[in-house]
């Protein structure tokens, strides 16, 4: 039976279904944190990845960026092949090579979703493929995300002539009904020919989004994209609840690099929306991940210390 994600040990999320994660996040009140975390890039703490310093500071869930499930490496761990990480001839940091998605997730302690891109057509996901690696949304990397039990896939584009519902559909068919589809528009990234920011998504695509079997739909935070505020981001977060989803809201604009006086005042803008759930973006600094110490602020604003520091102290071994 499971519980809300406030009370649940690392091993208990860890064992769950993408249906029972679902059913955990819906029963939280809007005080589930996630935050995005670049796994093929520097890391903030030298010999421990992004993913596991998020944790630390008390996300709930961690997004990984850049995670290549046809050819997996954490740098910043050591390989398990010695070999393999010498000489270190295009970066001075291990590989961390031969470990699989399931070993990530119980090393970090968390439930992980993995970012894949979707691109218009095959000339279209060849140029992305190039940029950013096996992101891109592809049968194969589907079919590895099943053999690796990967619960829960989040479908983005920063196309707008994609069809994400059609995509969600296809992608639906070929995973099952247990993993947990999300689809985020948190921010434009230079989509063209946006009428206006307003547009960046609108009811009739989330309501197909939600029929094509999408469990999740993210989109901006309140004050952190230009036209979403309060009174938009709520419109939107009642209609994906009417029709039985998940709502994310999110900071994917930099602003997860602010000031903690700005995070905090989003966050309680988000709980006014209704939000189930809420999102970081992997940008501090850089692009890498959000300052840690932004987490533990954002994370007390939306569930106090209490819930924050338990997430934060209970053992991974638990």
């Amino acid at each position: 039976m499971t519980k809300r994600i406030l009370s649940a040990t690392p091993h208990e999320m860890n064992a769950w279904s993408g249906r029972e994660l679902l059913s955990a996040i819906r029963m939280s009140e809007g005080r589930v944190l996630r935050a995005a975390a670049r796994i093929r890039s520097g890391n903030l703490i030298d010999g421990v990845c992004n993913a596991e310093t998020a944790a630390a500071f008390g996300a709930d869930f961690i997004n990984l960026d850049t995670y290549d499930l046809l050819d997996p490496s954490i740098p910043g761990w050591n390989s398990k092949k010695a070999e393999e990480d010498q000489p270190f001839q295009d970066v001075q940091i291990p590989r961390g090579k031969g470990y699989s998605f399931r070993e990530l997730e119980e090393i970090v302690g968390r439930p992980i979703s993995i970012l894949l891109l979707a691109a218009k057509d095959d000339r279209q996901a060849e140029l992305a493929k190039r940029a950013y690696g096996n992101i891109v949304l592809s049968k194969e990397v589907l079919k590895k995300a099943c053999e690796e039990n990967v619960r829960w896939l989040q479908i983005d584009s920063f196309d707008e002539r994609v069809d994400l519902s059609k995509k969600i559909s296809e992608i639906r068919q070929i995973v099952g009904n247990d993993k947990i589809l999300h689809v985020a528009k948190s921010h434009g990234a230079g989509i063209l020919n946006m009428e206006n920011s307003r547009s960046l998504i609108n009811e009739d695509e989330i309501i197909a989004l939600l029929n094509a079997g999408a469990d999740i739909v993210g989109f901006p935070a309140p004050g952190s994209y230009p036209g979403w505020d309060i009174s938009l981001c709520k419109k939107m977060t009642e209609l994906v609840h009417r029709h039985g989803g998940i709502v994310s809201l999110g900071i994917h604009t930099s602003q997860e690099g602010a000031n903690a006086a700005t995070l905090e005042q989003i966050a309680l803008y988000a709980k006014m929306c209704g939000t189930d759930m809420h999102d970081l973006g992997d940008c501090g600094f850089n692009e890498n991940m959000i300052d840690p110490m932004n987490i533990l602020r954002y994370g007390v604003a939306i569930r106090g210390k209490r819930h924050q520091y338990r997430r934060m102290s209970i053992s991974q071994m638990r």
